[in-house]
């Protein structure tokens, strides 16, 4: 089964609990005997100021470039390989706290090119308060978290091919269908939510474009995969785990949206031991 890591995992810290950090790329250790790939428990997000490579988030690769930012939520499958010299920023913040402060992340990666002086000086402040570790740090570190995630927001308006983000809702939406997986009806989802279907629905369509069923039904496939590749479960448990009651109505929904049966998806992207 694939390893999910908390925030205290990755900085191999001894404490039950961190609400955020936040650092340079080059100067945060890297834990000891961390699975790639890998999920996390938390939000992420990775300014590359300098490097190359390549970053892995849910079966799609994307090239590391200078001044490009992704951004990665709970759940997702991710791995990368990066370039020696490569330098940035990191900021990890725990769910709850991702939650209080409405952090909407639908997007994987942003580039920056004219903002990048501005972003640099939010992180070397941020990172600076977290040094200071009093109470006025926290409350400036969440402003500066909340001022960030909004202006990524604001520059990905002219970046629509590149990043598609979601409201708050959807976002919620994603991490309900992520946790509870059998639930298969707008009905179920709405009543997680307390809002009507109605008003998911309306939510979906003007953020996505499709329905909230289609997307919910989006996400599932997405989570069939990940379950495919990195879970021991057949291909028949996977179907039921994810409210599907007829695995060969799973199967053709699959075949579907990938082009691939569930089988052949699995026999060309499994690793065998």
């Amino acid at each position: 089964m694939l390893k999910e890591y908390a925030i205290r995992d990755l900085l191999s810290s001894s404490l039950d609990h961190i609400p955020y950090y936040i650092g340079t790329f080059e100067d945060t250790p890297d834990a000891p005997e961390i699975d790639w790939p890998h999920r996390h428990a938390f939000y992420t997000a990775v300014w590359f100021t300098q490097g190359s490579g390549f970053y892995v988030i849910d079966f799609q690769e994307y090239a590391i470039v200078p001044g490009r930012i992704f951004l990665v939520n709970p759940k997702q499958i991710h791995n990368w390989d990066y370039a020696e010299n490569s330098k940035g920023y990191v900021l990890m913040i725990d769910a709850a706290l991702a939650l209080e402060l409405k952090l909407d992340s639908g997007c994987c990666y942003l580039d920056l090119s004219a903002e990048a002086p501005f972003f640099k000086n939010i992180f070397i402040h941020l990172i600076a308060e977290q040094k200071r570790s009093d109470a006025l740090s926290v409350t400036l570190i969440k402003s500066g978290i909340a001022y960030l995630y909004g202006l990524i927001k604001r520059n990905s308006e002219n970046q629509p091919l590149k990043a598609s983000f979601t409201s708050p809702t959807l976002t919620t939406l994603q991490s309900m269908i992520a946790k509870n997986p059998h639930l298969i009806t707008v009905t179920q989802y709405a009543h997680l939510l307390q809002v009507t279907e109605e008003q998911l629905n309306h939510q979906c369509k003007k953020s996505t474009g499709i329905s909230v069923k289609q997307f919910i039904l989006d996400a599932k496939i997405t989570e069939s995969k990940r379950q495919l590749i990195y879970s021991e479960h057949n291909i028949n448990e996977i179907a039921y785990g994810l409210g599907f009651e007829d695995p060969s109505y799973f199967a053709r929904i699959f075949r579907k949206k990938t082009t691939f049966s569930p089988s052949d998806f699995l026999k060309k992207y499994r690793k065998q031991p």
